[in-house]
């Protein structure tokens, strides 16, 4: 643990700030200990897809870009002001290879959190209504609506809007 803190910076970002810009190559793993985030994806006509909301405990970056050094296929933004533990990627790397308890953690997180949880919100997706994804998604993260932009949250759970107006009208 002490190695790693000794990476470890604390830093603070407001809300709307930007962690990770697409097209730009991403250099940190961050720990979000407060906070929401979102990671977007912004096509050549200004679309956005969402493609992640992040909260406490949540692990955040541009994996794919730490790992290739290439450009990020998307922005990462603060949605609320949020305190992260930020961990320059390479020395991170180097360092789970030297510890096993640390390599044996992140071994697992990414199996429970990027792994099965993503193969559980594609099948979601294509399989149940939108109103049952709805509902898990306010199960898991409560406080969502307070903190994260409908807009986004609909994009999140792959309806429009106005889909997501209807379901939370009929909702209450």
């Amino acid at each position: 643990m002490e190695k790693l803190l000794a990476l470890a910076t604390v830093i603070h970002v407001k809300k709307n700030e930007v962690l990770v810009q697409q097209g730009f190559v991403a250099r940190q793993f961050c720990f979000l200990h407060t906070g929401y985030v979102i990671a977007y994806i912004t096509d050549d006509r200004g679309k956005k897809y969402t493609k992640n909301i992040a909260t406490n405990n949540d692990f955040i970056a541009s994996t794919v870009s730490c790992i290739l050094h290439e450009p990020s296929k998307f922005t990462i933004k603060a949605v609320t002001d949020c305190t992260l533990l930020s961990l320059p990627y390479r020395p991170f790397r180097e360092l789970l290879f030297q510890v096993d308890d640390l390599k044996l953690f992140y071994i697992h997180y990414l199996e429970k959190n990027w792994i099965i949880a993503k193969e559980e919100r594609e099948i979601s997706i294509v399989m149940e209504e939108a109103q049952v994804r709805y509902e898990k998604l306010l199960k898991s993260h409560p406080a969502i609506e307070k903190h994260v932009a409908l807009q986004d949250i609909a994009c999140h759970l792959g309806i429009t809007p106005t889909q997501l107006s209807r379901i939370r009208r009929l909702r209450k």
